[in-house]
């Protein structure tokens, strides 16, 4: 297996990945024309993250897997009910898609944040922790078409269900250090609508 090699084309990655997936179990032989596209997206996403047949390896396996491990104090910044309701919006955004290649997520998922008077910003950073566990990554319009819809859901769902029970909405009061801590909060515009 081994390294990528920086002169490689992407075509040539993709064959080596894909030959790599099949002997790990991750791909069927002969592969359909809709996993190769999904290697293409994944290499176009993880391409300058992955120097490794055994890194890219690992990246599939976390997408392909039906959950993620979400760090204690980001779960933390998504315990308020207008995240919840945020991601829940999410989830239906996503369920009523028939494709997840293209979709205008800067400005959808913004209006849906809105609703909940949730900063753009903050509202990007719930998705990609609740869908991948981690604050940085590829462009969710990637994530979202390598993940597909049922393993959105699911994460979305395990996220929200991790949220409601136990301690419920309430937030840890402080953070590491002693330092006050504040989930994700939801602010009603100034005019009140």
């Amino acid at each position: 297996m081994g390294a990528f090699d920086s002169g490689e084309s992407r075509y040539e990655r993709a064959r080596r990945l894909a030959e790599a997936m099949t002997a790990h179990g991750l791909l069927e032989k002969p592969a359909p024309a809709a996993a190769l596209r999904w290697i293409d997206t994944f290499l176009e996403a993880y391409g300058e993250r992955v120097q490794t047949i055994e890194q890219a390896l690992a990246t599939v396996a976390e997408l392909r897997a039906e959950s993620c491990m979400v760090p204690a104090l980001e779960l933390e910044r998504l315990r308020a009910r207008e995240v919840l309701f945020f991601l829940d919006s999410v989830g239906q955004y996503v369920d009523a898609q028939p494709e997840l290649r293209g979709l205008p997520l800067q400005h959808d998922l913004s209006e849906i944040a809105r609703e909940f008077g949730i900063a753009p910003g903050d509202a990007f950073h719930a998705v990609r922790v609740a869908l991948t566990g981690q604050t940085e990554g590829p462009p969710l319009e990637a994530l979202f078409a390598l993940l597909g819809h049922d393993r959105i859901l699911i994460r979305i769902g395990a996220v929200n269900s991790r949220l409601l029970h136990g301690r419920g909405l309430e937030p840890i009061a402080f953070g590491p250090g002693g330092e006050p801590f504040e989930p994700i909060h939801g602010h009603r515009p100034p005019d009140g609508k």
